[in-house]
Parts: C-alpha cells; sequence; structure tokens
C-alpha cells in the first residue's frame, strides 16, 4: 500500500504510472484549495488511515510518500508509529522551510494589498524554482537551435499565462494559510525527527 501526501501534482504523476500502479495499492490524500484543516488534524486522519490498513494487513509494508508538506506528515506520522513497518519516501521535504525564502515572503504577503495580490505568484515562481530550467524540461538538446528557442518560448509563454491564472484559483488569504500550515508542519516534524524509526529514503533537487 502506498499513501500518497502532497500539496503538488506528484500523486498525479504516480496515478500516470501504470506499472506502479499494478505492483501497489495507491491511497492519495487530496487537500481542497479552500480547505482550512490544522496540521495535527492531517497527522490524525493519515495516522488512522495507516493503522487500520496494518491491522487489516499486518505484514505488508506501507509507503508513505511525501511532497514538501506532505514530507512532513509522513515523517510525523512515522514518529508517532514506531511499531508500524513504515517506508518514507520523502520528495524536498519542507523541514527546512524556517530557513527558506518562503519563510521571508510570509510578512510581505500579509501587508500586501489585495489589488496587488496577482503579482504574488510571479514572486513565488522564482522563489520555488527558475522558470528558463522548468520551461527547458520537455525541449529536447538535440533539436535544431531554431526549433530548441521556439519551444522554449512557447514553454515559457505557457507558464506565464498559468502564473497569472494562480492569483485567481488560490486568493491571499488561502495562500497565506497554505504558507502557516507549512511553517506549522516543518516545526512538527522537526521536533518529532528522533522518534522516526521508519526506512527514509529522501529526493532532493
Amino acid at each position: 500500500m502506498t499513501i500518497v501526501v502532497s500539496l503538488t501534482l506528484l500523486w498525479y504523476g504516480l496515478l500516470m504510472d501504470d506499472h506502479s500502479c499494478r505492483v501497489f495499492e495507491v491511497w492519495c490524500l487530496h487537500i481542497p484549495v479552500k480547505d482550512r484543516t490544522p496540521f495535527e488534524e492531517m497527522v490524525i486522519f493519515v495516522e488512522e488511515t495507516v493503522r487500520n490498513q496494518h491491522a487489516s494487513s499486518p505484514n505488508k509494508p506501507i509507503y508513505l510518500v511525501g511532497d514538501s508538506f506532505g514530507g512532513c506528515l509522513a515523517l510525523a506520522v512515522a514518529a508517532r508509529n514506531p511499531a508500524i513497518d513504515l517506508v518514507l519516501v520523502l520528495a524536498n521535504p519542507a523541514t527546512s522551510f524556517n530557513g527558506s525564502q518562503l519563510q521571508s515572503l510570509l510578512p510581505f504577503l500579509e501587508a500586501i494589498p489585495n489589488e496587488l495580490h496577482c503579482t504574488v505568484p510571479y514572486l513565488l515562481i522564482f522563489v520555488l524554482g527558475e522558470p528558463a530550467k522548468m520551461a527547458m524540461v520537455t525541449v529536447d538538446a538535440t533539436l535544431l537551435p531554431r526549433i530548441g528557442l521556439e519551444r522554449l518560448s512557447g514553454n515559457l509563454t505557457a507558464l506565464l499565462q498559468r502564473l497569472s491564472e494562480l492569483a485567481d484559483i488560490i486568493p491571499k488569504d488561502t495562500l497565506l494559510w497554505k504558507l502557516k500550515l507549512l511553517r506549522s508542519a516543518a516545526s512538527y516534524a522537526n521536533s518529532r525527527l528522533h522518534a522516526v524509526t521508519a526506512e527514509v529514503l529522501v529526493l532532493s533537487s
């Protein structure tokens, strides 16, 4: 069994992998945009699912796959359940949130007028990654330079269009809540790292 916890589309990639879906029973935690569930309640929710699955199949390992926020959630569940056979796969877990650029964005987001919120997604993209590198992902290095530049330009244009829509999808209060949730998750997970006995694979980029 695999439980996927993510604020991004990591779960979508797993579900698109036909081989993974044949080998694993994949469960995904979906957190709606407007959800305001505190972190500890999310931990309890995932924990109950893990315990129920362990009780029904005690000899079957359970994989917790977490990206960013999901990594903190997976660590929290593992720390609270050392007796359960868990394997953690963490992609860029948000345990270092307090030292990240996202932390410094919080006071800015709290102070910015609502009418300027439309600019925030463009700031986030430079904090979370390099736009040019993101746009280059689908550009084949073997293409002729002219064709490669055209594809890169198209990818950048599409990326900027999606960013302009992000402010409507994630309003200011929701974004603030998500960032504070990340901060809470990082603090909770870091304070309990010593209690994690599960096998852990960390993927960092």
